[in-house]
């Protein structure tokens, strides 16, 4: 399940992180974020990549980089924080798109959570 949720992690960061790279104009369109400012936008875009890093990273050896979870956990925490503030505020719109990806980030979250907390089991 673990792995599950990492794979899900990488490819939402790594999309959205492409995107904002090399593909601004589709943000819209895709997944209805507004871009007003296009270098900030690909700073996003570069931060994005490096999470995407940490997921693939962590993919590769979850026990041993286990502390690294907390970091996927906030990263998806963030994903659905900071999007709902941009929606409150009314710089972003409050559609399928920009709402629905929320339930799957908190439970990507719950699942790295728990698996940054819970015990490691060694074998004898």
């Amino acid at each position: 399940m673990l792995r599950i949720a990492l794979a899900i992690g990488f490819c939402i960061d790594a999309f959205v992180g492409i995107l904002c790279l090399v593909a601004q104009p589709l943000l819209q369109p895709l997944l209805d974020i507004p871009v007003k400012d296009p270098a900030v936008t690909t700073i996003a875009g570069g931060e994005l990549l490096v999470a995407a890093g940490i997921y693939a990273f962590v993919f590769r050896d979850p026990q041993r980089w286990r502390p690294l979870l907390w970091l996927c956990a906030l990263d998806q925490a963030f994903g659905v924080l900071l999007p709902a503030l941009e929606i409150a505020r009314g710089h972003a719109p409050a559609t399928w798109k920009t709402l629905g990806p929320m339930p799957l980030q908190l439970i990507l979250c719950g699942i790295f959570v728990w698996a940054a907390t819970r015990r490691h089991e060694r074998s004898a």
